[in-house]
């Protein structure tokens, strides 16, 4: 997988944040590489002293949250909320250091998740007036969820975060970089797509990976339609210019 040095940093901060534990938080634009970068924080987490729970879909409500979250704890269903509450909440605390594993949550596409969701969280972290965190949680999403956070009533969520990121898009020398490492792995020839033309796909998808990768695919099919060799800077950007979907995000 491609390395790039918001990514390390995203992963050696969260290596980091692992040790102090409690809530943490990772947004960023969507496609930036967040979930990869994330499994690859979980899995490199020592299983003797880390119980990673993933709860990969958000949920619209209080209830359907506390049902996802109990079912992953694989906890037994209670008919009110409250109860699965408490439920989860006891099973997670009773993890202290004589106990083994950390639990740690991690919560992904969270800028689905309401005010109240999220507050959730902070109650469920509440343990012994702060002195000591049985559990872990880590909420990832877009940058909406910052939006969300921004809220003044969601204050006391965000007073309990101990780690906050934002995962920033790949910067010019990135892109360079990202495409030369596919164009090897293909065995391409590194002069395939020329630095004018890379430049041209690092103005169109802002450095987001998942949209270098869909803009790249696209003008490397047209060129094999036309029977190019190379992928010269005019050719990107008539390929860019002609996109139905791209054609006015600065590629011009």
């Amino acid at each position: 997988m491609f390395d790039s040095r918001a990514q390390r940093e995203m992963l050696q901060g969260l290596l980091m944040w692992s040790e102090i534990r409690g809530l943490g938080l990772v947004s960023g634009p969507s496609g930036a590489g967040k979930s990869i970068t994330v499994r690859r924080f979980t899995r490199s987490l020592d299983e003797s002293r880390f119980r990673v729970v993933q709860l990969s879909h958000a949920c619209s409500t209080p209830t359907g949250f506390l049902r996802s979250l109990n079912r992953s704890l694989e906890l037994p269903m209670r008919q009110h909320a409250s109860d699965l509450f408490d439920q989860a909440h006891r099973h997670l605390t009773a993890n202290g250091p004589e106990r083994g594993a950390h639990p740690l949550l991690v919560l992904d596409d969270a800028e689905a998740m309401r005010g109240e969701i999220l507050d959730l969280l902070r109650q469920l972290t509440n343990y012994a007036m702060d002195t000591e965190d049985r559990f872990s949680v880590l909420v990832t999403g877009t940058d909406a969820v910052l939006r969300t956070l921004k809220d003044p009533a969601m204050e006391p969520f965000n007073t309990r975060l101990s780690y906050v990121h934002a995962l920033k898009p790949f910067n010019l020398d990135d892109t360079r970089n990202y495409v030369a490492f596919h164009l090897r792995a293909a065995g391409a020839r590194d002069q395939l797509i020329s630095d004018g033309a890379v430049r041209k796909l690092f103005q169109a998808s802002g450095g987001t990976p998942r949209r270098i990768n869909q803009l790249a695919l696209h003008v490397l099919i047209q060129a094999a339609v036309a029977g190019i060799d190379a992928i010269s800077t005019e050719f990107m950007q008539q390929q860019l210019s002609a996109h139905p979907l791209y054609d006015s995000t600065g590629a011009g």
